[in-house]
This record gives structure tokens, sequence and C-alpha cells, in this order.
């Protein structure tokens, strides 16, 4: 499962343990009466739900098949440096 972090009435989920993030997966943010759950880097609405169970369902939903745990360090991934 990607790492998770809250912030300012957000839930994002990156795939590593330290900053920077990844952002590249869908994200809630909480309203006062509902939750908008956003494609990666706000690049689009994935819907809008009233409970923080239908939110988590649609972040799931929208994850990819080969999704898997978050890798400790930041991003990107060492074996994707260009050094």
């Amino acid at each position: 499962m990607p790492q998770r972090t809250l912030s300012h009435g957000g839930l994002h989920f990156h795939r590593n343990t330290q900053f920077p993030w990844s952002n590249d997966r869908p994200f809630i943010a909480s309203g006062t009466q509902s939750y908008t759950v956003y494609a990666p880097q706000h690049s689009g609405v994935l819907g809008e739900v009233l409970t923080p169970r239908e939110a988590a369902a649609l972040v799931v939903a929208h994850l990819p098949y080969d999704c898997g745990p978050a890798f400790e360090g930041p991003w990107p991934p060492p074996e994707s440096s260009t050094d």
C-alpha cells in the first residue's frame, strides 16, 4: 500500500516514505459535507462522495493494478536516477 499522509483536510497517497513525495496517486480532499477524490496532481476530479469509506473505495478503484507497498526514501526511486 502506498505511504499515506494527512495534511490540511486531505489524504494523500505516495509511493515513497520521504520527501520529495511521488504525488502520482489519487488523493482525497475533505469538504464540509463531502469528500472529493482527485486524480494525481489535480489533473481531474474522479468523484465526490459523502463518506470517507466511499472516498477510500474510489481511490482504490483508481490505483494501478501493480500498486505495491511504498519504498523507503525520497522520490524518484534510486533505480530511476540519471546519475
